[in-house]
């Protein structure tokens, strides 16, 4: 059996079709923990309406304490023998857990991985018309691809690993960007993972949520991206150009979203400068980098305003 663990917390909106489209699951064999973070609205009891017309679903009604804590409350009640992550705002295909099953039956895998697709807006989502592709990497190949950002990210959802991973990594109370803290040590911890990029969750992003806004969501996320360094320092020598590739990526997105951060927070924009300054030439050599990255890097060369060139279209193709 699987475990669906959607934490809930003011999601009114968005709660009914992240629901239903688990519901909606091909494969049947699932129960759905639905973790109440003390949310203010009525979530509450939309969930408890849920609960009363479905029997595979638990509801728990919990104190608010972040994302990290509802889905560590989540895990600690799981039942089934393998867990998935899926945010309440965010929705899946129906044959999600199928596609997540069959690779691990497949490829004789640890975990599993399944495409993600980010949206603004809904019309943004159409079937992916490409090839769809299958890796089965080791547990460090994982690792390695992950810090990459090639099939692999830091996301704790789009994924189905076992129960006891997910116990023994239980992720960081009060952090933000909880899965870039948590998600290395599942790929460090196992023999296989198996990858399908095929779309079959989708990440909604909305402006003003706690990922696109600034102060301890940044420095966390900017945290993170030098645990990663440090660790690979101490375990994966190897891949600490690697881990400098996401750290490169990290930073540079929290830069370009901000406005003005040299005069909102000279110190952040003194870290992110200093950071990025030390290992641009690093990563525009580096031929596993992405290419945006090496792009950026090469804007990095005439200096920080240069890489608001990229945020300009970035904004461009959100407005369109």
């Amino acid at each position: 059996m699987v475990s669906v663990i959607v934490p809930v917390y003011k999601v009114e909106e968005y709660i009914h079709q992240c629901v239903d489209s688990i519901l909606n699951q091909s494969y049947k064999d699932f129960e759905i923990i639905l973790v109440d973070d003390g949310s203010p609205d009525n979530c509450p009891n939309i969930c408890e309406q849920y609960k009363k017309s479905y029997s595979n679903i638990t509801v728990l009604h919990k104190s608010n304490g972040g994302l990290s804590d509802a889905r560590n409350a989540g895990t600690k009640i799981a039942k089934g023998e393998y867990i998935t992550y899926i945010d309440s705002d965010d929705f899946i295909d129906a044959n999600y857990l199928l596609t997540l099953v069959n690779l691990i039956k497949k490829y004789d895998a640890d975990i599993a991985v399944t495409g993600m697709r980010t949206f603004w807006k809904e019309e943004w989502i159409a079937k992916y018309k490409g090839t769809v592709k299958e890796y089965c990497f080791s547990g460090k190949e994982a690792l390695k691809n992950m810090l990459r950002q090639n099939a692999l990210d830091t996301s704790a959802c789009a994924m189905l690993l076992p129960n006891k991973i997910a116990r023994n990594y239980p992720f960081p109370y009060g952090k933000f960007h909880e899965d870039d803290f948590t998600t290395y040590k599942y790929y460090a911890s196992v023999n296989k993972v198996a990858v399908s990029t095929k779309f079959q969750y989708f990440y909604r992003q909305r402006k003003g949520s706690i990922m696109h806004i600034l102060g301890q969501s940044a420095l966390d996320e900017l945290d993170a991206a030098d645990n990663l360094v440090e660790m690979c320092k101490k375990e994966y020598p190897d891949l600490v150009i690697d881990a400098k590739c996401k750290q490169f990526s990290d930073y540079c997105q929290v830069f370009l979203n901000s406005d003005n951060l040299i005069d909102t927070d000279c110190n952040m924009y003194a870290r992110i400068e200093s950071c990025l300054n030390n290992i641009k030439k690093e990563i525009l050599l580096y031929e596993g980098a992405r290419k945006k990255n090496r792009l950026a890097a090469f804007f990095l060369l005439f200096g920080m305003n240069s890489l608001k060139r990229i945020n300009f279209i970035r904004r461009m193709v959100e407005s369109i």
